[in-house]
C-alpha cells in the first residue's frame, strides 16, 4: 500500500464463471472492502486481478 508491503487477516468471497473468469470482495481488518475482477489461467495454477474500485489503479496475479 503506497509502496510499501501490508499483510494483514482478511474475510472475502469470490464468483467463478464456467468460462474462468470472475469477481472477487476482499476486506482486509481495518480496511474498506477491495472489488476485482479475475481471470484464471494455466491450467488453474494462476490467477490474474484488476481491481475495479473508483481511484484504483490496482493490478496483479497470484500463482499456486
Amino acid at each position: 500500500m503506497n509502496g510499501r508491503i501490508v499483510t494483514a487477516p482478511f474475510t472475502g468471497t469470490y464468483t467463478e464463471s464456467a468460462n474462468c473468469t470472475g469477481t472477487a470482495r476482499f476486506t482486509p481488518l481495518g480496511f474498506s472492502p477491495l472489488n476485482f475482477h479475475f481471470v484464471v489461467v494455466n491450467a488453474g495454477k494462476e490467477i490474474l486481478l484488476l481491481e475495479t474500485d473508483t481511484n484504483t489503479v490496482v493490478g496483479g496475479y497470484m500463482q499456486q
